[in-house]
């Protein structure tokens, strides 16, 4: 069993389909990896159509009304390890993937590796399941580990979650013309838990979770480092997610 292992309330985690991991990084650890980040966000920009099945741009996620000086924003990046040893190492780091290890009472494997920005104006991300919305050609045996880069709050767009929303493995029905957004009516606002958080700090949660972001209102980024696990006796079930862009170019 991993050394956090007696630290993670395997319970609560089935009850409520998260957990809050505090100082997962410490604070010399984080200059590294913002600069890291910066780094991944300098090479995308300057080659967006090479890197072009990596990226999200705001511009497609924020309201027409929303979009001024946002044209060559980037949402996301995501794979990025294949490009990023600090963020592969980090990926396998025990303070990361100790308490999915721990949930799953086994090894893991890494399922997803994403960089959500979330810079200044960025947009929501509305509510849903990353189950219904993203992996259903996957195994649902999967734990996100969401690793805030900056401080989160509700000034910049931190997580909130709907405890318990998880139960039963709900498949949530989308709203009408969205295969992303659960529909209004399924969304409990009454149970919003805001995730504010300081840098470093972790929240773990469930694929059938029910989460959510708002825009960043303030002037300064939200960034976090996100790695979706699943138990090794699956195997390598994501391995495809690479794209080519990376061969011949110093790709891991």
């Amino acid at each position: 069993m991993n050394t956090l292992g007696t630290l993670v309330d395997v319970e609560r985690y089935q009850r409520e389909g998260y957990l809050i991991i505090s100082g997962v990084l410490p604070a010399h650890r984080l200059p590294p990896l913002l600069a890291e980040a910066d780094r991944l966000t300098n090479l995308f920009g300057q080659q967006p159509q090479r890197y072009a099945a990596r990226i999200q741009w705001e511009v497609n996620y924020l309201a027409e009304d929303e979009r001024t000086g946002m044209q060559n924003v980037i949402r996301k990046l995501e794979p990025i390890i294949d490009l990023s040893p600090i963020f592969a190492e980090l990926a396998f780091d025990e303070q990361v993937v100790g308490p999915a290890a721990a949930i799953f009472g086994e090894p893991v494997e890494l399922f997803e590796d994403k960089l959500n920005l979330k810079l200044p104006g960025g947009s929501r991300y509305l509510w849903h399941q990353d189950w219904s919305c993203c992996w259903r050609a996957h195994t649902d045996e999967l734990i996100t580990c969401f690793v805030y880069l900056e401080d989160a709050d509700l000034t910049n767009g931190c997580l909130q979650v709907i405890p318990a929303s998880h139960l039963g493995k709900p498949l949530l029905p989308f709203n009408a013309g969205n295969r992303l957004e659960v529909a209004p009516e399924y969304v409990d606002k009454s149970r919003i838990v805001p995730v504010l958080l300081n840098a470093g700090d972790m929240i773990v949660f469930d694929p059938y979770l029910l989460h959510f972001s708002d825009r960043n209102g303030s002037k300064a980024p939200r960034r976090t480092i996100i790695y979706t696990y699943n138990p090794a006796r699956l195997g390598k079930v994501n391995e495809g997610r690479f794209p080519d862009d990376w061969k011949g170019a110093g790709g891991m």
